[in-house]
């Protein structure tokens, strides 16, 4: 899987792809300081809980090589919350649902 961008812009839009073909594509929505805010994260549906798991790697790697310092991601559920525990986000703002995830440039 790859990631590939589709729009540039306060709201860059991008594609994840498997051998050329779509299964996802989300916004990483600037939020100053070179901060970005993953949202509208949809995968294809015969993407498996394990893919979902590669999916987030695969757009924590895209960020490192963009030299994106911290992304943010607002959670809908306990299983997201899990998911971003797991993906060694931090829970910021509890009251949110705000998530971070600092990378080490």
């Amino acid at each position: 899987m790859y990631i590939e961008q589709i729009q540039a812009g306060e709201e860059s839009r991008y594609v994840i792809k498997k051998d050329r073909e779509e299964v996802g594509r989300f916004i990483l929505s600037d939020q100053g300081n070179g901060v970005k805010r993953l949202k509208n994260l949809q995968v294809d549906g015969n993407v498996t809980k394990t893919g979902i798991l590669y999916v987030f790697e695969l757009i924590q790697q895209y960020i490192e090589q963009e030299k994106i310092p911290e992304i943010q991601v607002k959670s809908h559920s306990q299983e997201l919350d899990t998911l971003l525990l797991h993906q060694r986000f931090q829970l910021k703002d509890k009251k949110d649902h705000l998530w971070t995830y600092h990378v080490n440039c």
